[in-house]
């Protein structure tokens, strides 16, 4: 297949019309799963089921980064995964509970001490990671998918049981909420994702600019519902793919 060449950069990038293939990469994790929703107060976090694809795209440039010991290795795998599909299905039952806790954070060479609330959540079952990839770069992505060792906070911690080739099931990808047909229930979140306009020194660490990650952030629903809650805790189950009466319907781009 031909292959394009960026102006201005060495990197070179796998031709748009190349074939796709769906790749499904599963997660445990040693104890607990934590992410903030965006936007969310740091000091009360609430808590979203599933990381956001941006989330998942960045742990794989971070893997890059990491395992090759170069930035430009993370700087190209970005450039080829930033408007790749996306979809994390949830295991079948997860467990919410809030908690208040003291944290210590480096601060100017010493660790300053804080407290906080945050949402935690205990899977029953792997967290299932989809992403369509051109088929000339999947051996690459799912070596970089096998290396994850955390999605969300640092201290969720987790690792990879397999990857295989797969389709995602549409009824049990997050949806955005506008593309719902009416009557249809889930758990109203927001995720966020790269966009054509987001840049890696957006992101990089190593010395980026903020404002070049022109993240989307939208509101979606995931096939969650609470079956028993408390104040400061919830059980969700999965929605069954069954359970939907009609296709879900989207937005013609």
């Amino acid at each position: 297949m031909p292959r394009v060449h960026y102006a201005g950069s060495s990197t070179t990038l796998t031709a748009l019309a190349e074939p796709m293939v769906w790749l499904r990469a599963d997660y445990e994790f040693a104890s607990t799963f934590s992410y903030r929703q965006p936007d969310a107060s740091a000091q009360f976090a609430i808590g979203v089921p599933v990381p956001s694809p941006a989330t998942v795209k960045l742990a794989l440039v971070d893997i890059a980064i990491r395992w090759s010991g170069s930035v430009n290795e993370g700087r190209r795998i970005f450039g080829s995964i930033k408007t790749c599909k996306i979809c994390v299905v949830p295991p079948p039952r997860m467990a919410r509970f809030r908690a208040f806790i003291k944290r210590l954070k480096p601060r100017e060479g010493r660790l300053l001490e804080s407290t906080g609330v945050r949402d935690y959540f205990l899977l029953d079952g792997p967290l299932s990671v989809y992403i369509q990839v051109p088929r000339a770069n999947a051996n690459e992505i799912r070596s970089l998918l096998q290396r994850i060792r955390r999605l969300g906070t640092s201290d969720s911690l987790c690792w990879c049981i397999e990857v295989r080739e797969e389709v995602p099931d549409e009824h049990l990808c997050p949806h955005l909420f506008s593309d719902l047909p009416p009557g249809q229930g889930g758990l109203v979140v927001r995720l966020v994702d790269l966009t054509d306009q987001s840049e890696f020194d957006g992101f990089n660490p190593f010395g980026g600019n903020p404002q070049l990650a022109k993240l989307s952030k939208e509101v979606h629903i995931l096939p969650l519902t609470v079956r028993r809650s408390g104040e400061t805790w919830a059980l969700l189950q999965r929605i069954q793919s069954s359970a939907y009466p009609h296709p879900l319907r989207r937005k013609k781009s």
